[in-house]
């Protein structure tokens, strides 16, 4: 497929120029990234005075916390050719489409974030698993690759799919804003997204204080049908993932429009 919004054939070549000319910082990053795992990991079993391997559970948890922090942390520096005027430049010349440079960022800072940074986890886990018991008398039980995605049963009210939407939509969301933030801000991208969010959390919070107890809303009690409200779980995750999705897609939107505005 070819034609003046999407090559295929430019966007390998820009794949390819990409890790040609980064492929030092991408081993590196790989390296920082399974270090501190491997290194956090080995710390929290040395402090504990039982120093047994970790379990399932907080197998779980620690792949929650590394994904989130690491996947966000790397989608805030997407565009990193707009940090110096000189570099950004010379990426708007670079002989690809708008649309060629976006999907090519979304694909390396979010679409292999998404499968690379899970796997470079369980990989990792498991390793330092069975080297900590070459030091104990403990025996490290491996954990299986299908606990990436596989969580226990949650309770019969909620089914197991609205669950899973709304997780990987808020961790999208979550992508997506970062990412945002890297295309509208040039320096320290991070920094100031997470200012923007927080000053917006305490608009937010401040605005539904004023309504609830200066104005006095808080006395009133509506029904059900007045509130317009999801009512039960199963109702509020797959209202809370709908958002979360269209959250994402309208992030995704800015993130573009505003690479088109650096290209007039």
């Amino acid at each position: 497929m070819s034609n003046k919004l999407f090559s295929t054939q430019r966007f390998s070549l820009l794949f390819k120029q990409h890790v040609m000319h980064n492929s030092q910082f991408l081993w590196l990053s790989i390296g920082a990234y399974v270090g501190v795992i491997f290194i956090v990991l080995s710390v929290l079993q040395i402090f504990n005075p039982l120093h047994r391997p970790h379990s399932l559970k907080e197998f779980q948890l620690y792949l929650a916390v590394f994904f989130l922090l690491f996947g966000i942390l790397y989608a805030g520096h997407s565009f990193p050719a707009f940090r110096l005027k000189e570099s950004s430049i010379s990426y708007l010349m670079l002989p690809a489409s708008a649309l060629e440079k976006f999907t090519f960022e979304i694909v390396s800072r979010i679409g292999i974030v998404l499968v690379a940074l899970p796997l470079l986890y369980w990989i990792t886990f498991n390793v330092q698993g069975y080297f900590f018991t070459m030091f104990t008398d403990e025996i490290f039980e491996p954990i299986g690759i299908q606990y990436l995605v596989k969580f226990k049963a949650p309770p019969a009210q909620l089914s197991l799919p609205a669950l899973y939407f709304m997780l990987t939509g808020g961790v999208l969301l979550a992508f997506s804003l970062a990412f945002t933030g890297a295309a509208m801000f040039t320096k320290q991208p991070l920094v100031k997204t997470l200012a923007v969010l927080a000053l917006a959390a305490i608009f937010f919070v401040g605005y539904i204080y004023i309504i609830m107890v200066p104005l006095g809303v808080s006395k009133f009690n509506p029904t059900q049908t007045l509130m317009l409200l999801p009512m039960g779980e199963l109702r509020l995750f797959t209202t809370l993932a709908v958002s979360f999705f269209a959250g994402t897609v309208v992030m995704l939107f800015v993130a573009f429009r505003k690479l088109k505005e650096r290209e007039v």
